[in-house]
């Protein structure tokens, strides 16, 4: 488990992070993440690639188009096989000027704030905001379970909260904890932390590749991402509907996706097909284009 460690602590005039500063992630973006708790069991590691950006009117909510894998490695010896699955989604954050939420559950202890700049894996020198209780406590209000210290980070453009939770089972006298991590980010070309591989499966390449399309319908702009294609350059081919191929004005690549020009073809209904270089087909989908 690799949780925040010392790092170098620097006074500021803020104690906290807005929304926009944690949330500001970028198109290609890759983050992994690792959860588990003391209950047994392998832990679960989690990896989410930023596909899609985009603003609202009054550009005070951001909106991401994201691909997530999770992992679970195997519990036992072969011939057990660990278990993926995974989904594209949308995400937004709103307020994004305004104070980001922690995640400290209900812990009756009292709260402290610290903002520092840590220098470990898997943060490099970003700003972290800490909050974690400023004593040991229990809440005798809880019958079975009593929290008695939450820790909770977030992290400058590279989200959150995570966190480590400690309980107490004062019926059956046993301790609990979880605890939800940041283990690796990819950043433009930062790459901070160590890439999850489990027994050689790197969970990437355990997923076919997801294709997504978008906007779409649009005016003839398109943005093509490709999720989980290794060394993938993708050939388009668009076709209107009488099955007629039509040409192609731009594809140019954008970090991991790939923008499609097609403002000069008149609105209507087209149709693409995403081969590889050897001409397997990859995917196939409907364009929308209204003007």
């Amino acid at each position: 488990m690799i949780f925040a460690g010392c790092g170098v602590f620097t006074s500021f005039s803020q104690n906290y992070l807005t929304n926009g500063q944690v949330y500001n992630f970028n198109v290609g973006d890759v983050f992994e993440t690792q959860s588990g708790s003391s209950e047994g069991g392998p832990p679960t590691y989690g990896l989410t690639i930023i596909l899609g950006e985009w603003y609202s009117s009054l550009s005070d909510t951001v909106f991401y188009k994201d691909s997530v894998v999770y992992y679970t490695p195997p519990a036992c010896p072969p011939p057990c096989v660990g278990s993926f699955s995974s989904h594209v989604s949308t995400v937004y954050y709103t307020h994004l000027s305004s104070r980001a939420s922690q995640d400290t559950g209900n812990s009756p202890c009292p709260l402290s704030d610290t903002i520092y700049y840590d220098s470990t894996y898997p943060y490099c020198d970003r700003k972290v905001w800490e909050e974690s209780p400023s004593q040991v406590c229990i809440d005798s209000t809880q019958e079975s379970m009593n929290t008695y210290s939450t820790q909770s980070w977030l992290v400058e453009g590279c989200g959150g909260p995570y966190y480590i939770m400690y309980a107490f089972d004062f019926i059956n006298d046993t301790p609990y904890s979880d605890y939800y991590s940041l283990i690796y980010s990819k950043k433009h070309d930062t790459i901070c932390g160590n890439e999850v591989v489990i027994a050689g499966v790197d969970p990437v390449k355990q997923v076919a590749p997801l294709i997504e399309v978008y906007p779409n319908p649009s005016k003839g702009l398109f943005t093509i991402a490709l999720v989980g294609a290794q060394n993938f350059v993708p050939e388009v081919e668009i076709y209107n509907v009488l099955g007629e191929k039509v040409t192609i004005d731009m594809l140019n690549q954008v970090q991991r996706n790939y923008e499609l020009d097609f403002s000069n073809q008149p609105a209507g209904v087209y149709f693409y097909r995403i081969v590889s270089n050897s001409g397997q087909l990859i995917g196939e989908g409907k364009l929308i284009i209204q003007k």
